[in-house]
C-alpha cells in the first residue's frame, strides 16, 4: 500500500487520479470480499477478518471479571504459577498442567466445609482422625477457652493461673480441695512417701479393711480416738500369727494412763518375781502397804517403845 499526498499546489485532476488509484489499488474492489464477510465499510471487514482469523487460527480467553482477551495466530499464551500457591507446566503434546506444589501458601484466609489431610479431617470447628489419636508432636497447645467433655490423657499437663478445677476438684498451689464437700474420697490406695503434716486426718472411719505400713506412719493432733470396739496390735520383731494388742475395759469415765519418763518394762498382774530390790527405795513400803501387818516393838526400862518393826502376817 503506498502512501497517497495531495499538495495544495496539485490540480483536480491529479486528486482524481490519486484517488482512484486509493480505491483500485490500496482499499480494493468491496465486490472482491469473501462472502464469508458481510460488511460494507473497512473498519467493520477488519474486525470480521480478525474475528474469522481467531476462531480459525487463535482463541479468546476470558476471566471471571467478563475480561476478555484474543490470543491470535502466532502469538504466546503465557500461564504463570505462582511460587507455594500453584503450579503450571506446559508438556508435549499442547498440554497444560494446573496444580498445588507439596507445599501451599495462603496468604488470606482458606474457606471449605470440610478440609481433609491423610487421616485427619477439619469441618464445623471438630478435628477428627480415623486412626482414633490426633497427636501435636512436642508442640505446647494454648487455648484460652474451655476444654469440654472428654478424656485428655498426656504425661505432662501445665495450666496457666494460680487455681486449676477438675470437675469439683481444685488444685490451688500445692492444695488440693473439693468446691462441693468439706471431704476429699479416695477410692484406692493411698501411699505418702513423708510426713503427714500436722492437721485432723481420718483414715477410713466405717470401714472394714487393714492399714499397712512397711516403714509406720504418724498423725498430729491433740489425740487419738481409736473406734468402738478397735485395739492397737503390734507385731513385734518377728511377722507371724502372733501378735500383741493394746485394748481398754469399756470406760465409765474418762480415764488417764500416763507412762513415767523413764526407761523400763511395763509391770502387769500377770508378771511373777518381776519385782526386784533395786525397783523400790528405802522406806518406800510401810504398814499402809503391807496387807496384813505384824509389829514388834523394842521398849526401853520405862515401857516407851524404841524401835517397831513391820512384817507380814501369816
Amino acid at each position: 500500500m503506498a502512501v497517497r499526498n495531495i499538495a495544495i499546489t496539485d490540480t483536480l485532476e491529479t486528486f482524481r487520479t490519486e484517488f482512484n488509484a486509493l480505491c483500485l489499488n490500496d482499499f480494493g474492489d468491496i465486490a472482491n470480499l469473501s462472502g464469508s464477510i458481510s460488511a460494507t465499510n473497512l473498519v467493520e471487514a477488519m474486525n470480521e477478518t480478525i474475528s474469522i482469523a481467531t476462531s480459525t487460527a487463535g482463541f479468546t480467553i476470558e476471566d471471571s471479571t467478563s475480561t476478555t482477551q484474543i490470543i491470535g495466530g502466532g502469538e504466546t499464551f503465557r500461564i504463570l504459577g505462582t511460587s507455594n500457591e500453584i503450579e503450571a507446566v506446559v508438556s508435549a503434546t499442547d498440554t497444560l498442567t494446573i496444580g498445588l506444589p507439596n507445599a501451599v501458601s495462603v496468604t488470606t484466609s482458606l474457606t471449605a466445609p470440610t478440609l481433609s489431610t491423610g487421616n485427619m479431617s477439619l469441618a464445623n470447628g471438630s478435628i477428627t482422625d480415623t486412626s482414633g489419636s490426633i497427636s501435636f508432636g512436642d508442640e505446647n497447645l494454648t487455648t484460652t477457652g474451655t476444654l469440654n467433655a472428654g478424656a485428655i490423657t498426656g504425661t505432662s499437663i501445665t495450666g496457666s493461673g494460680a487455681t486449676h478445677t477438675l470437675g469439683t476438684i481444685e488444685i490451688s498451689g500445692n492444695t488440693l480441695r473439693s468446691t462441693d464437700s468439706t471431704t476429699m474420697i479416695v477410692n484406692d490406695n493411698l501411699t505418702v512417701n513423708n510426713a503427714l503434716a500436722a492437721g485432723v486426718t481420718t483414715i477410713n472411719p466405717t470401714g472394714t479393711s487393714n492399714i499397712t505400713s512397711s516403714t509406720g506412719f504418724t498423725i498430729f493432733g491433740s489425740s487419738i480416738v481409736m473406734a468402738q470396739g478397735k485395739l492397737i496390735a503390734f507385731e513385734g520383731a518377728t511377722n507371724n500369727d502372733f501378735e500383741t494388742s493394746l485394748l481398754v475395759t469399756d470406760p465409765t469415765a474418762d480415764r488417764n494412763i500416763t507412762l513415767p519418763d523413764e526407761t523400763g518394762t511395763v509391770i502387769t498382774t500377770g508378771s511373777t518375781d518381776a519385782v526386784t530390790e533395786s525397783m523400790m527405795a528405802n522406806d518406800a513400803i510401810g504398814s499402809n502397804e503391807l496387807k496384813t501387818v505384824v509389829t514388834l516393838q523394842i521398849l526401853n526400862s520405862s515401857g516407851t517403845p524404841l524401835k517397831t518393826l513391820f512384817g507380814a502376817g501369816a
